[in-house]
């Protein structure tokens, strides 16, 4: 927790960065006036998503701020990776923000054979939409300078391909399971992980139901560590969260 922060905090998108003059979008400036009730000549926080933050000043006329001084903040040294079978709506929503509090630097979503929930063709832009500003929302209250990059597969197979063959491919990574051969995460991470913390770091968690053999298996193949997370049975949203912690503790992102 950071108690001395400002907490009055707008995004700016980095186009709307020109020199001194930064322009809101309308929803944040709204968010800004409206929400934070901040007045001309007030001073406020200002990121863009991309590693940038400075201190702004609210000027006296129209939706723009005055630059004072900026910073721009490196990539994380280890940065963390949550590989997300596709849940049910309300659940992806939850875990999203929490995520990136937990200082995620990328989402990948993508349906499981067992997800109840289905990607809508028509429907998918509108809830990629809402999923990012779920994020900025996050990042904007908890004070990140990045906000994670968030990509959805059509399905499992293609996040894997991906991995395997792209420059997303994590350094190390997990995948929670129900199996029962998959050892405890604590004797895992001992046995399995790096000495010095990799530069990138994943984890994949299932569905509600869990993964199914055949894709615990893909997994497997494309370089996962099969872990279980103990002897309770934990929700989508509970077992994204611990995983994500548990790494960022392990490896300090």
């Amino acid at each position: 927790m950071k108690p001395e922060r400002d907490h009055r905090r707008c995004f700016v998108e980095p186009a709307a960065w020109r020199g001194e003059l930064l322009t809101p979008a309308a929803g944040e400036w709204h968010h800004l006036v409206r929400v934070l009730r901040v007045q001309p000549g007030d001073s406020v926080e200002v990121f863009d998503g991309a590693g940038r933050t400075g201190r702004a000043e609210l000027g006296a006329a129209g939706p723009a701020l005055r630059l004072r001084q900026s910073t721009q903040h490196p990539r994380p040294v280890v940065e963390l990776h949550l590989l997300q079978a596709l849940p049910r709506e309300q659940v992806l929503d939850a875990i999203i923000p929490k995520a990136v509090e937990l200082g995620v630097t990328r989402i990948s979503v993508a349906p499981a054979e067992r997800s109840v929930a289905r990607l809508q063709a028509d429907r998918l832009p509108g809830k990629i939409a809402r999923w990012r500003q779920l994020a900025l929302n996050a990042a904007r209250q908890c004070g990140a300078a990045w906000l994670p990059e968030l990509a959805v597969f059509p399905a499992l197979e293609n996040l894997f391909q991906a991995l395997t063959a792209g420059p997303i491919r994590p350094d190390f990574w997990i995948v929670g399971s129900l199996a029962a051969y998959a050892p405890p995460l604590r004797a895992a991470l001992a046995a399995a992980a790096p000495a010095r913390a990799p530069a990138q770091i994943g984890v994949l968690i299932g569905p509600e139901g869990d993964l199914t053999p055949a894709e615990l298996a893909a997994a497997q193949a494309a370089g996962a560590v099969p872990v279980s997370f103990g002897p309770l049975t934990l929700r989508v949203d509970t077992a994204a969260l611990f995983a994500l912690s548990v790494l960022r503790y392990q490896f300090s992102v």
